[in-house]
């Protein structure tokens, strides 16, 4: 099993096949696993869907011709289940499934109903059947999938695992922010909310935690500070969808994309608590790995039962400055006129006054990552950890495109995650080229 982090492709690779020979390389790798998984993070459709009110960041949309591009480089089965899901609301999620499926591409985490964003996907390989569950965690309101009923439709989205922002608080402090809530009239608010019985939009109803607002409180005896609880009926429909993969596929692997980080900060290489929970019940649930990302940096490698769940792997390609058109709200944010060109927009968000980088593309580590090829045998598990640049120090037109990090890049990208995955017991050894995991039965 090779497996790839965000896949934000805007444009073909294949063009570049033997031109250069680090890139040649990696899409041998991909091409001779048994299976490819990638995570999707791009919607596919000629604008057949309107743009939201809100997105996961870039309104990401690629032309249809990418997925015969991701098929030629090798990939087998997609995750699908992003903050992006929703950028071109309904409309962009079931044209994305229209062109999946009438090119017969597996794919996980969105259908036309919740039903459908739940199940598992299915990919037949010589090594056996595989099945793929993909959910996200972090996406803006509206994305999630809805219930089909006896008589109304469902709702085209995404797996969602909600998960909620936690603000711990000593007992003292809890207490006069509640009598702060009394104060400016919000405990008066939530009254008036539930004698008229209209119990939607807020959870003000959780009372294991205090409101105030929508934001979320609780006491501690510890360090105050920010915490996240997920879902509890949203996991254990993504460990049920795990289980009943297991039991129709030879091999099952789970997708969690989720761009929250430690005490509330997003793009961490620390792992957040509720998404090491949420891997390891996966685990348990029958899954034979883990493929998290969307923090868009590396995170630390564990074993656990001796299955690996990847934390994060970053990204693979990284397109987003060459989509074709963006909604007035891309511009507004960035005091732009929104007849300009999608450039500017870029130009603004990645370069200061100076004309020097800021934001991601300043950011070393949104350019590297890792290609995990992972090999099952009956005496244990064997991983190569390829790594890659994303070669973010070149010009737009080839930024974000991945090629095998050789010598001392590759070195520094491998001793990152190794130190990365201490914390997890999780010992990487640097081989020729590319690092080394192995667990022995």
């Amino acid at each position: 099993m090779a497996a790839a982090g965000d896949l934000i492709q805007t444009r073909p690779l294949t063009p570049y096949e033997g031109t250069d020979d680090a890139f040649d390389r990696l899409v041998t790798r991909l091409r001779q696993a048994d299976v490819t998984i990638g995570n999707l993070e791009v919607l596919v459709h000629d604008y057949e869907g309107h743009p939201a009110a809100t997105s996961g960041g870039t309104y990401m949309r690629s032309p249809p011709a990418v997925l015969d591009d991701l098929d030629r480089l090798g990939f087998d089965l997609f995750s699908a289940a992003t903050n992006h899901t929703f950028d071109y609301s309904h409309g962009g999620i079931t044209a994305t499934i229209e062109n999946l499926e009438k090119r017969n591409i597996p794919y996980a985490g969105i259908g036309e109903t919740l039903y459908d964003a739940r199940k598992p996907a299915y990919v037949e390989t010589p090594a056996g059947r595989v099945g793929l569950v993909s959910a996200c965690t972090s996406f803006p309101p509206g994305s999630e999938a809805g219930k089909q009923s006896p008589t109304l439709p469902g709702r085209p989205g995404l797996n969602p695992i909600r998960v909620s922002r936690v603000h711990e608080l000593p007992p003292d402090d809890l207490e006069r922010l509640k009598q702060l809530s009394e104060t400016v009239g919000i405990e008066a608010v939530k009254r008036d909310w539930f004698d008229r019985g209209l119990l939607y939009g807020h959870d003000w109803a959780d009372d294991r935690f205090f409101h105030f607002g929508d934001m979320k409180f609780a006491a501690t005896d510890g360090e105050p500070g920010i915490v996240y609880q997920e879902n509890e009926a949203d996991t254990a429909a993504f460990e049920a969808a795990i289980d009943t993969a297991a039991k129709n596929a030879d091999w099952v692997v789970a997708s969690i994309h989720s761009h929250q980080g430690v005490d509330g900060l997003g793009k961490t290489a620390e792992t957040p608590a509720f998404l090491e929970r949420t891997a390891r019940q996966a685990i348990d649930a029958g899954a034979d790995a883990v493929l998290s990302h969307g923090p868009h940096v590396l995170r630390g490698v564990e074993l656990y039962e001796r299955r690996p769940i990847f934390y994060s792997l970053g990204n693979f390609v990284v397109q987003n400055e060459t989509v074709s058109k963006l909604p007035p709200e891309s511009f507004d944010r960035y005091d732009l006129d929104d007849d300009g060109y999608v450039a500017d927009v870029f130009e603004q968000r990645l370069y200061d006054q100076s004309g020097d980088p800021k934001g991601d593309l300043a950011d070393d580590r949104f350019w590297t990552t890792v290609l995990p090829v992972c090999e099952f045998t009956e005496t244990g598990l064997y991983v190569r950890l390829y790594p890659c640049t994303l070669q973010g120090q070149k010009d737009r037109p080839q930024r974000g495109i991945p090629n095998i990090a050789d010598g001392s890049e590759g070195t520094a990208i491998i001793d990152q995650l190794a130190e990365l995955s201490l914390e997890y017991g999780t010992e990487i050894e640097m081989a020729e080229g590319y690092g080394e995991i192995r667990c022995i039965r």
